[in-house]
């Protein structure tokens, strides 16, 4: 007993030296909690809605009103003004008062009526995927609903039966459904991956920003500095796993003892990288340069932000240095789409054999001089 009141009174000597080491405290817990009052704000509304765009109606018919008006009534777009040339659409495209142009051209009606191809210009900006995505989606289908009307409309004139006409207009019946993500939102997607990325960057910087340039923990005091860190992240995998996902409402189906078998190797793998890199860099400033600089590659490695299975072998091969790579789709699998044990097994030994190569690497770059000092 008197050995683990000993123990945990160096655990907690450790969590006062964090705390009262400004830089560490505000990688390690002051900055985790403005990423998380800040981080997922500009994706509460989840999908985006209401693009404003410009119409230019060159026929000026019923047809071309009532496409005006059903571009209008979806909610990927908002038709927030009209203009008479594409001149003035454009001077409103570049200063951002709109994000796309519509022009509907002279003739419309009577191509319809004359049952010819009654084609329909959409611009928008491409450098931005979200909202080129948004309004190329709301005309197109638009553009593809009202044609369909069109076509039924002169189907059921020539004496088609009505079931009839809406198999040849529409012969496959396709049911889109958002598994795991029901709403299709963006925050549901990104939230919680980023998170992980965010836990694995900290802790470096932390542990680089208390230890580098410093004699190592040996010993107990070693026991203690892990057991400190690491329980310290694992109520920050439950504030960030757990507690954000409900207070945003995304959706999380994985059980809590799932979670734990990923979260415990995980914390552990980057504590063990933690220290292999202040080993490595004696000094501070050494140690957040480089997690600085990799911390955008790592993101971009991580398949949040681009498919895994489109990042060339090589890098995929390198990123597995890195607990983020492999944790990051086994925290969302678990999370957000309720896998077992099983599915995210690997993951798990990848975390593992981290732990093993960045402790015994931790260990062999404590006892060079520089670090024995």
């Amino acid at each position: 007993m008197r050995k683990l009141r000993h123990f945990l009174a160096e655990v907690f000597g450790v969590i006062r030296a964090l705390f009262a080491d400004d830089s560490a405290k505000s990688t390690m817990i002051v900055g985790i909690l403005i990423y998380s009052v800040l981080y997922p704000q500009p994706y509460v509304g989840e999908v985006l809605r209401d693009v404003p765009v410009v119409v230019i109606d060159q026929d000026n018919s019923t047809a071309s009103r009532t496409l005006v008006r059903a571009i209008d009534v979806t909610d990927l777009v908002d038709v927030t003004m009209s203009a008479p040339d594409m001149e003035t659409a454009r001077d409103a495209f570049y200063r951002r008062d709109v994000y796309g142009i519509f022009v509907i051209p002279a003739g419309f009606e009577a191509d319809l009526l004359a049952s010819r191809p009654a084609p329909v210009a959409a611009y928008s900006d491409g450098s931005y995927l979200l909202i080129y995505s948004n309004v190329m989606r709301a005309v197109a289908t638009v553009a593809g609903t009202m044609g369909a009307q069109v076509n039924y409309a002169r189907l059921t004139g020539l004496g088609v039966d009505d079931g009839v006409a809406r198999t040849m207009l529409s012969p496959v019946a396709v049911t889109n459904v958002a598994v795991f993500n029901p709403q299709g939102g963006y925050a549901s997607y990104v939230i919680p991956a980023a998170f992980v990325l965010i836990l694995q960057q900290t802790l470096l910087m932390g542990i680089g920003l208390l230890h580098a340039g410093r004699k190592p923990p040996t010993g107990e005091r070693l026991w203690a500095t892990i057991t400190a860190y690491f329980s310290l992240y694992m109520v920050w995998v439950a504030f960030t796993q757990m507690l954000i996902p409900y207070l945003y409402s995304i959706p999380r189906t994985g059980d809590l003892a799932t979670l734990l078998l990923i979260s415990v190797p995980f914390i552990c793998a980057c504590i063990a990288m933690g220290f292999a890199i202040a080993m490595a860099i004696p000094w501070r400033e050494g140690v957040v340069f480089l997690l600085v600089v990799i911390g955008m590659p790592l993101f971009f490695l991580s398949g949040i932000s681009w498919p895994v299975e489109m990042i060339p072998d090589h890098l995929r091969t390198l990123s597995l240095l890195v607990p983020s790579s492999t944790a990051i789709s086994a925290f969302v699998a678990v999370d957000q789409m309720g896998a077992s044990a099983r599915d995210v097994a690997g993951a798990i030994q990848t975390q593992i054999v981290l732990v093993v190569v960045y402790s015994t690497l931790a260990v062999a770059l404590s006892r060079l001089p520089r670090n024995r000092r």
